[in-house]
Formats: C-alpha cells, structure tokens, sequence
C-alpha cells in the first residue's frame, strides 16, 4: 500500500516553478533516500510531505493525520528544541499527543537507552556538539512511534562509529514497518534503503534500486553527484569483466579480488 501518494504535484516559490505536474509514490514500509544537487526541491518535497509546506495533491496515508503520522529533523536542528532539557524536549513530544505521565517517562527511558543519550538528558541542547543535537534529534522524531521518518540530511554531522549505530537502528524499525523517507549526500547512507531517487530541477531522473541506480555513473556524474569510491571502483571492474556485482563493503570487495 502507498503511505505517500502525489498526483501531478505544481508547486512554486514566487515566481519560481519548483514541482510542475510532478507525481511520485511510496509504498508503507519502505526505505527512500533521495539525493541531487542544491536546488533540485530535495528539502522542498520533504517538507510537502510533512505538511509544512501545503499542496492539495500531496496525500499521507488514509486521512492525512501529519502530527502523529510523521516524525521529522530538518537541516535546521534549532527547530527541534524548544525546551530547557532534552528530557524536556522529549516529554514535550508526549505531553502534545496526551500521553500518561507513565507512558511518558517509559517511552523516555526505552529511547534514551537505545541511542545511548541517557547523559544528555538533563542537559541543554546548546550543551551539546552539533553531532550530539543530530542524535538526540532524531530521538525526539522517534519517541511517538510515527508511521513515517523524515530526514534531511540529518545524519551529516554525526561521527561514523555513531551514524553506522543510528542506521542499523533505523534499519531495524523499517523492518518493524517504519517507512523512512531521507534527503542524503553521502551515498552510502542509500546502502541501507530499498530505493534511490535522483532529483534535478523538480524532476526525478533516476529513481530505483540504490546500486541500480549507482550503475547510471555518467549521468550521476552530471548531475553533480558522487559516487562512493567502492562503488565506483566496482562499475571500472565491471566494465573490464573482472566483477559481475556491486560490492558496497571495501573490506569484502578487497577480500573478493584477492581470491
């Protein structure tokens, strides 16, 4: 079933044409990241999608309930707190959906521990590093339960041994149902999602499997997408008939050419 339908979407800033009769559905439960080059309405669609921008052709599940349907981090990590500890901010989530008072300090303490924040709850925001906020962010966006993640780009500022945790864990709830719908630049991340989708000026230009996708080098490549070096390295083997799949962990690619 589609959790997000758009019909012939026609969107415009001022005078600006964003989205002209664009259309694009994603199926409950999927994982969707989304990639192009600054401009191409990447943070624009996301933000149809989760209702702060308004269009009548953009449709969410059965009765467009956004506010308890869709948990989001913006680029914008100041948007996501608004209290004067973490805990709070968690709380703050809960207490605006008329959760118990129980249910609120069992749904704090189960998220804290998953992604390991329990330090900061008593913290302020603006005591943590920027990769910290990032984390606890998308704790916040989780602490509902929502049917949809979004995610612009969210994950940028986290170190790498932290983003690997925080994607085995979003794997694990997509699993679980969650459809997660991501603005990305680093390709890598897309490893983790059932599907790619290129944009460029409003229009999507490939959209599919992500290393279906990843094998459209040249058109990637102008579009002023990079590929990762792995992935990259492994379309120059193909093309020489010395590997006949994409291999996206360097240490097993490594290993496979030494057999």
């Amino acid at each position: 079933m589609d959790i997000v339908k758009i019909d012939k979407l026609t969107f415009r800033y001022n005078d600006r044409f964003i989205f002209d009769k664009f259309s694009l559905n994603i199926k409950e439960g999927s994982w969707v990241s989304i990639t192009g080059r600054n401009g191409s309405g990447k943070s624009t669609l996301l933000k149809l999608i989760s209702g702060i921008l308004k269009a009548d052709s953009v449709f969410i599940g059965n009765n467009n309930n956004y506010r308890e349907n869709i948990g989001m981090v913006f680029d914008n990590l100041d948007d996501m707190f608004l209290c004067e500890t973490i805990e709070d901010d968690l709380a703050f989530v809960l207490e605006n959906l008329c959760y118990s008072r129980s249910e609120i300090s069992r749904r704090i303490d189960l998220i804290s521990k998953e992604f390991g924040i329990e330090e900061f709850l008593d913290k302020s925001a603006y005591e943590l590093s920027g990769g910290e906020r990032a984390k606890v962010s998308i704790a916040i966006s989780l602490i509902h339960n929502p049917k949809i993640l979004i995610l612009d780009e969210s994950l940028s500022m986290i170190d790498e041994k932290d983003r690997l945790n925080i994607l085995n864990i979003l794997k694990e709830k997509n699993k679980n149902g969650l459809t997660i719908i991501s603005v990305i630049h680093d390709l890598r991340e897309s490893y983790y999602s059932d599907r790619l989708i290129v944009l460029n000026d409003g229009e999507i230009m490939l959209d599919g499997h992500p290393f279906k996708v990843m094998e459209h080098d040249r058109v990637l490549n102008r579009l002023g997408v990079s590929l990762p070096f792995e992935i990259e390295l492994c379309i120059k083997l193909k093309l020489y008939g010395l590997m006949d799949e994409i291999i996206p962990d360097i240490n097993k690619l490594v290993n496979r050419l030494w057999v």
